[in-house]
């Protein structure tokens, strides 16, 4: 698990620290994966507030994004984990 932001990497430390956050958080300074992922608001030059779930190849398994105002639910993303991890274990007939 990690975080994406367009912020400077000293924003980060100091986010990380007010916070508690012990995920690594990489800066996007020049919007690349922002970009990539649809997700940039050219207009204002930020990230739309998302979420996504990319599985251990690579696959993009389940995303979504808002605006600012959007409320992220962190109940569903717990769920889509649990299904991602499913997917990867054997089943047993």
């Amino acid at each position: 698990m990690l975080g994406i932001s367009g912020d400077s990497p000293p924003c980060h430390t100091e986010f990380a620290r007010a916070r508690d956050v012990r995920i690594p958080l990489l800066s996007d300074l020049h919007r690349t994966a922002i970009a990539a992922y649809g997700v940039l608001d050219e207009e204002r030059n930020v990230a739309y507030r998302s979420t996504f779930v990319i599985d251990r190849e690579g696959i993009l398994r389940w995303g979504q994004a808002g605006d600012r105002q959007m409320t992220r639910d962190g109940r569903e993303v717990l769920r889509v984990l649990d299904v991602v991890d499913a997917l990867r274990k054997p089943t047993s007939r």
